[in-house]
C-alpha cells in the first residue's frame, strides 16, 4: 500500500473524528449550561430532554451530511466500482474503509427506531442515499437492518426489506474484497432474517421469503417466490402450485 493511501486514510479518520466531536457541541454545550448556571427554573430541566433530542437531530444532520459529502467524497471512493481489490492493494484498503464509512451515521439513525414509519420509510433510506444508496420511493426498511451504501445495493420503488435482514454488496474471497453489486426491483419483499449476497438480483415483483438466503450472483425472477437456504422456487406470485422440490 503506498505512502498516499496511507496518508488519506489517516486523514479520513481524524476528520470523522474532529466531525464528530463539533457535531456533539451542541449537547455537551446544553449539559454544561444546565449543570452550571444555577437559579434555572424547574421548567428548564424539565424541558431539557426536550432540548437534547432536537439538539441530537441536528447533529444527526449535520455529520450525515458533511461527513458523506465532504470528508467521505474527497477521501474515499464514493461509489466502489466492481471488480476485485486485493486486501493489502491501497484500493482494497480504500475500499474496505469506504464499506464501513456509513457506520457511525447508521449508529445515530437508531434512536430514532422508535418511531417506526418515520424510521423506516424516511429517515433509513433517504439517510443512507447521502453515502450512496441507490433507493427508490416508497421504501421501507424494517429496523435492525444492515444495508450497504458506496453504490453497491439498489433498490427499486415500493419494496420491502424485511427485520434483521442483511443486502451486500460485495464479498471476502481469496484474499481480496470482491465488489458485485446486488440490485432489488420495484415492488419486491425481502423477508425477516434473509440474507441477500452481491451480486444478487430480485425481479419486480419478486419475493424472498423469511429466513431465507440468496447465494453470490443468485437470481430470482419476476413475479416469483423463492424460499429457503440457498433459496429455491417455491411458486409464481398469485399461484397455488408448490413444485416437488426433489425434481
Amino acid at each position: 500500500m503506498s505512502l498516499f493511501t496511507h496518508i488519506r486514510i489517516l486523514t479520513y479518520f481524524i476528520l470523522t473524528f474532529f466531525l464528530l466531536v463539533l457535531s456533539f457541541f451542541p449537547e455537551g454545550w446544553l449539559i454544561y449550561y444546565l449543570v452550571t448556571t444555577p437559579g434555572l427554573d424547574v421548567i428548564h430541566y424539565l424541558m431539557s430532554p426536550l432540548y437534547l433530542f432536537v439538539a441530537y437531530c441536528g447533529t444527526v444532520l449535520f455529520f450525515g451530511v458533511v461527513h458523506s459529502q465532504v470528508v467521505v467524497r474527497s477521501l474515499l471512493p464514493y461509489r466502489i466500482k466492481p471488480g476485485k481489490y486485493p486486501h493489502h492493494s491501497s484500493m482494497g484498503r480504500l475500499v474496505a474503509v469506504r464499506i464501513t464509512a456509513d457506520g457511525i451515521f447508521k449508529s445515530m439513525l437508531k434512536i430514532f427506531t422508535f418511531i417506526p414509519f418515520i424510521w423506516g420509510i424516511f429517515l433509513f433510506p433517504y439517510g443512507l442515499r447521502l453515502y450512496g444508496l441507490k433507493c427508490g420511493k416508497n421504501v421501507h426498511i424494517a429496523t435492525r437492518t444492515y444495508i450497504e451504501t458506496g453504490g453497491l445495493v439498489e433498490i427499486g420503488d415500493n419494496s420491502f426489506i424485511g427485520y434483521n435482514s442483511v443486502v451486500t454488496g460485495h464479498a471476502n474471497e481469496d484474499r481480496a474484497i470482491v465488489i458485485d453489486p446486488t440490485k432489488i426491483g420495484k415492488n419486491c419483499l425481502v423477508g425477516t432474517y434473509s440474507i441477500v449476497a452481491c451480486g444478487c438480483e430480485l425481479g419486480d415483483g419478486s419475493t424472498l421469503g423469511g429466513m431465507s438466503g440468496m447465494l453470490k450472483g443468485q437470481k430470482i425472477p419476476s413475479n416469483e417466490i423463492w424460499i429457503g437456504v440457498p433459496a429455491t422456487f417455491l411458486r409464481k406470485r398469485g399461484g397455488t402450485e408448490i413444485p416437488d422440490r426433489k425434481n
